[in-house]
């Protein structure tokens, strides 16, 4: 049997509703550690959700390595976590959900060194991401996320906790000095993400961002957007400084729960308002978003706001 038999089996002869996550953690053991007989005690336990019982015994029975049963546990205890953020998640009926059961196999390589607290959190929450939709996230991001030590990790959360997200779900960071240097980011860090696979440090890019008549969103991140509208009849383009993410980056942002501040939005646009007076910008809080549309509050922040040059200096 397949890996995904082995889910739709266990999805099938459940006395007990399983949760989805639960289903991929059974067909993975039994696909790794069973050899597919579906005959053995064991696979009675799988059904009943005693994955720590099933490896305890197959390290008892010589089945499985200490190793093995090392990296078994550290799975579990990521599949644990990834159960609660699964169940937090807004995500449609997993019923006969075609999972790419290759990148399930290749998570369960990967996850089975990561024992620290902080990392198994960010690995669960790729876990449920994915079983909640799945082909969210490559196999290139579980090998850039294997190779990320914690320190890696927390670098990467500082940048993305500064960055935003352009039209068409571009995650970047600007690339303005005054900006960076505030929040204690420099060129080395940047070079040392683009090592990583996580975000690009060419200097010299720039993003020409074409803005017709009518109110244009900007960038925005879940919290506020930035619209810039036309002073002129004619249409311009907006020149944005910035080091973009990977796509393993770009991926991988999502599953950080940091958000740029109200106070570094404003320093952002502050940076982006044009001298020449071709546009207006605002700062709005987001109503709603979704994948096809956004409404916002009508109260420009950028106006509210006090500012003082010398906060970015």
């Amino acid at each position: 049997m397949t890996g995904m038999e082995i889910i739709t089996l266990l999805s099938n002869n459940l006395s007990t509703v399983m949760s989805p996550v639960s289903l991929v953690v059974g067909g993975l053991i039994t696909s790794i550690f069973l050899k597919h007989d579906t005959s053995v005690a064991e696979f009675e336990k799988i059904k009943a959700g005693q994955f720590k019982e099933v490896i305890n015994k197959l390290l008892e029975s010589g089945q499985m390595t200490y190793v093995e049963y090392y990296k078994s546990n550290n799975f579990l205890e990521v599949a644990q976590k990834a159960d609660k953020y699964y169940s937090e998640m807004h995500h449609e009926d997993n019923t006969n959900v075609n999972y790419e059961f290759d990148w399930f196999v290749r998570f369960y390589e990967a996850v089975g060194n990561i024992s620290d607290g902080a990392m198994q959190e960010l690995w669960a929450k790729l876990l449920a991401g994915e079983v909640a939709e799945p082909s969210s996230f490559s196999l290139k991001t579980i090998d850039v996320l294997r190779s990320l030590s914690k320190k890696d990790a927390e670098l990467f959360s500082l940048v993305c906790s500064h960055s935003v997200m352009a039209r068409g779900k571009s995650y970047f960071l600007p690339r303005y000095d005054r900006y960076l240097k505030k929040h204690n980011i420099y060129y080395t860090d940047i070079m040392k993400l683009n090592e990583q696979g996580l975000v690009f440090n060419d200097g010299m890019i720039r993003a020409s961002i074409s803005i017709n008549q009518g109110p244009n969103a900007l960038f925005w991140n879940n919290e506020l957007v930035m619209i810039i509208v036309l002073s002129e009849d004619e249409d311009t383009e907006v020149d944005i400084k910035l080091y973009p993410f990977t796509q393993a980056g770009k991926e991988l942002a999502t599953l950080v729960s940091k958000s740029i501040s109200v106070e570094d939005f404003i320093e952002l646009a502050r940076e982006v308002v044009d001298e020449k007076k071709k546009y207006t910008l605002g700062v709005y809080k987001i109503l709603s978003l979704d994948d096809s549309s956004m409404s916002f509050d009508d109260k420009n922040l950028l106006e509210s706001i006090s500012y003082n040059e010398d906060s970015l200096t």
